[in-house]
């Protein structure tokens, strides 16, 4: 959130009454959509480790005909999973608690916060860490890197999967895209846009090339 909308946020918890409403209709309306995009979501604990818990978001995701499109290591030992297609974006962090307990958070969005949407994902998620093996682990056989930088030599910040329709845009290197991660950071995936004119989907198919 920005240092903007958090002091406007701010003195507008600290009035009262009248004056908080008066407070309330002076904000644009551009800004409370912001402050209100900041609280959406469904969040649950489960408990189950990471790798488990990572393993039953993606069986759930495809059961649901989704995919983990990217998913982004974060600093926390957690992760970060954004997916989506011609309708639907979402996101899906996961937290670490302790060894055996995990923090899902799910984010859905259309035109509108689709909040069945992110209850389904949760008690699928839930259903499947029920049957899972102690060993059950996300599958990463079809995935291909993101770095930090446009290199193949920085830093590995997470996968992508080649052939899923991603918001990217082209850089100065004719050889690399940029990305946004669930995080809201970016990274760099080696790959072109197939057909980029060919739509107004802000979704762009992709032809990953190998490192």
């Amino acid at each position: 959130m920005s240092r903007v909308t958090i002091t406007a946020l701010l003195c507008l918890f600290s009035l009262s009454g009248c004056l908080a409403v008066s407070a309330v209709s002076a904000i644009p309306g551009a800004l409370l959509e912001v402050v209100a995009n900041q609280f959406v979501g469904e969040e649950k604990s489960f408990p189950a480790s990471m790798r488990r818990s990572l393993a039953a978001v993606q069986q759930s995701l495809w059961e649901l005909k989704l995919d983990i499109d990217v998913l982004e290591i974060q600093p926390d030992g957690g992760y970060g999973v954004g997916f989506g297609n011609e309708r639907l974006d979402g996101e899906i962090t996961l937290r670490k608690q302790t060894s055996q307990l995990t923090t899902v958070y799910v984010k859905v969005k259309g035109s509108t916060r689709e909040e069945s949407v992110e209850h389904a994902i949760i008690e699928m998620i839930g259903g499947k860490l029920k049957k899972l093996p102690d060993n059950a682990r996300y599958n990463a056989s079809k995935y291909n890197n993101l770095r930090l930088k446009p290199s193949t030599s920085s830093a590995r910040v997470g996968w992508f999967r080649p052939g899923a329709n991603l918001e990217v845009t082209k850089t100065q290197n004719k050889d690399w895209l940029k990305i946004n991660l669930p995080s809201g950071k970016s990274a760099y995936l080696k790959g072109t846009i197939i057909n980029s004119n060919s739509s107004k989907s802000k979704r762009k198919s992709i032809m990953s090339q190998s490192e």
